[in-house]
């Protein structure tokens, strides 16, 4: 497992991420300036999501058939140009345009940095995912926190204040393309043989995977849809239905993402021992007890209640990632960006449908409906069937 390689590509994605994870927070700023309803406030994490997620696979595509590295620099310098800009927008739909602008460029950099990670990780994929998977976590964690700092100290226009990291991050991954791929040459090449090889005959139990992959797509959708739902409109709901300040909220998402990221790091080395699906299976089931207690708190153990939250859903999906990719091992970019991409995007989809209930009824009422659907997520779980990588070595033994 090439560490360093690891590390730096999980940098990246900490920068990257950091320009989705501020969407929310400035929401909070937004909502205000331009009167915006809770079902506004949805579409413009939607079109985010739109564009950073669901087209992801587009992307992936590309990214296999050939190597495209530039997509990485190229896709931290759009993230940070959307956002930066996103706060000086005179008017309501040009800060929808500007977002999803911010969108593409994270939607180009998931995929070649994720397929780069595989090669990297060796035969610890699951380790090697979580290495780079925590980078994005505490990115999301990182933006509301830089976001309240930047928009509390210069207003709105401290948005442009993320040109700064995200062009010189982009810079760097430019100038250090050539040592990267040089190191994850052997990796790669050995996977396009692979690939080849496959192509060449008839694959087995095709049907079999097939429907695993699309039963764990929509695992992860609805997935998402908790882990979107809690970020978007947890705040909210700690301000008009706990009385709470708008600086708490704000970092109320922060400590949802940071204990992901403890989450990450503590799942991948425990998938990798004891298998992917036995590991989501086990977090999906702690999650319903989880917010139905997050539910009816209040007080500090809110705050404790966020982080166990976000470290036990969050943990569940670098496995999801890897199993995904062990699902379609000769196209990694496009597990990648269907996992990545795609099926978190689409789980952002339900982000508005949250947000016209919250206007419809009441915000908590959001929280009653992300309660219950670790219970559907579960059985779905439990459903899966093992990958053919997986069937295959368990035959060889």
């Amino acid at each position: 497992m090439h560490l360093p390689v690891l590390l730096f590509l999980s940098f990246g994605h900490l920068i990257t991420d950091i320009h989705q994870g501020v969407v929310p927070t400035l929401m909070l700023y937004l909502r205000d300036s331009f009167n915006l309803s809770y079902a506004q406030v949805g579409l413009i994490i939607l079109m985010s999501n739109l564009s950073s997620s669901v087209i992801q696979p587009l992307f992936g595509l590309y990214s296999d058939r050939s190597s495209q590295p530039w997509l990485m620099p190229l896709g931290i310098a759009l993230a940070a140009l959307g956002v930066s800009l996103s706060g000086v927008m005179p008017h309501f739909y040009l800060v929808v345009m500007i977002v999803f602008v911010s969108g593409l460029g994270i939607a180009a950099f998931h995929p070649e940095g994720s397929k780069t990670a595989h090669f990297a990780g060796g035969d610890r994929r699951a380790s090697a995912m979580s290495i780079f998977s925590v980078g994005g976590n505490f990115g999301f964690a990182l933006g509301p926190v830089l976001g309240v700092l930047f928009l509390g100290s210069w207003g709105q226009k401290g948005t442009l204040a993320f040109l700064v990291p995200g062009l010189a991050t982009a810079l760097a991954f430019y100038l250090l393309l050539p040592k990267i791929a040089k190191t994850t040459a052997l990796a790669c090449k050995n996977w396009r043989i692979k690939k080849e090889e496959a192509q060449a005959r008839s694959s087995t139990g095709k049907k079999a995977w097939s429907w695993g992959l699309i039963l764990l797509i929509t695992l992860v959708i609805f997935r998402s849809w908790i882990q979107y739902g809690l970020i978007s409109y947890l705040p909210f709901y700690y301000m008009d239905c706990l009385g709470g300040e708008k600086q708490i909220a704000a970092i109320l998402v922060s400590i949802f993402q940071v204990s992901g990221a403890v989450g990450t790091l503590i799942g991948g080395p425990l998938a990798d021992r004891f298998g992917a699906k036995r590991y989501i299976c086990i977090s999906i089931g702690l999650m319903f007890p989880l917010l139905y207690l997050l539910l009816n708190t209040t007080g500090p153990a809110v705050l404790v209640l966020t982080a166990l939250a976000g470290m036990v859903l969050i943990s569940n999906f670098s496995p999801a990632v890897v199993m995904g990719q062990q699902y379609l091992p000769h196209h990694i970019g496009l597990a990648s960006g269907l996992m990545f991409g795609f099926a978190v995007g689409m789980g952002g989809l339900g982000v508005p449908v949250l947000g016209a209930l919250a206007d419809r009824f009441a915000v908590d009422m959001v929280l009653k409906v992300l309660s219950f659907l670790p219970l559907v997520i579960l059985l779905m779980a439990l459903l899966l069937p093992p990958p053919p990588e997986l069937t295959a070595r368990a035959k060889a033994n």
